[in-house]
């Protein structure tokens, strides 16, 4: 299992996890990207250019396991007034088939230590919402210890937010 940045030769089960994940999770908002442009716009964000306003630099790696890509992890580089509401440094997401299998556990704590050891953070700020059990037991089995929750406005809706922080 590692972690490596977006790159053609995990590209087509990259569009199995994306066609996985429009089929079961419906009504929610768009974890993956387009299969065209994923790769270039994760270069394009760690570098910080190509990005939309409001946008921070951000690293995005792939978790792979079995030559199979499993999930998707970004990391912020830093934090704006938004992303301290929603979003935080760190969001993540399994595709559908390989769920509650400890990946998110394990990807979440991989990423940490890139924060921790290239991007120099000591407290990573991670959210997620009120009603995601998964992600909150991936988020405290990674030493998060909530702060509070808040409410957002999305274009989803109004949101809970559950705040954590974790000290590296």
């Amino acid at each position: 299992m590692e972690l490596i940045r977006p790159n053609n030769r995990y590209l087509d089960s990259y569009i199995e996890a994306s066609n996985e994940y429009d089929l079961y999770s419906l009504n929610v908002e768009v974890l993956f990207d387009s299969p065209e442009t994923v790769i270039q716009k994760s270069i394009d964000y760690e570098n910080g250019v190509n990005m939309k306003p409001g946008y921070v630099r951000a690293t995005t790696f792939w978790l792979i396991d079995n030559h199979e890509f499993i999930g998707e992890i970004n990391i912020r580089h830093e934090l704006n007034d938004n992303l301290l509401r929603y979003g935080g440094h760190i969001g993540y997401g399994i595709r559908s088939s390989m769920r509650n299998k400890g990946y998110g556990t394990k990807m979440l704590q991989m990423a940490l230590v890139y924060c921790k050891e290239t991007l120099k953070i000591n407290r990573v700020l991670v959210t997620c919402d009120e009603n995601n059990i998964c992600s909150r037991r991936v988020i405290e089995k990674n030493s998060g210890i909530l702060e509070n929750i808040i409410i957002n406005y999305t274009e989803r809706g109004i949101v809970k937010t559950r705040r954590y922080w974790i000290d590296l």
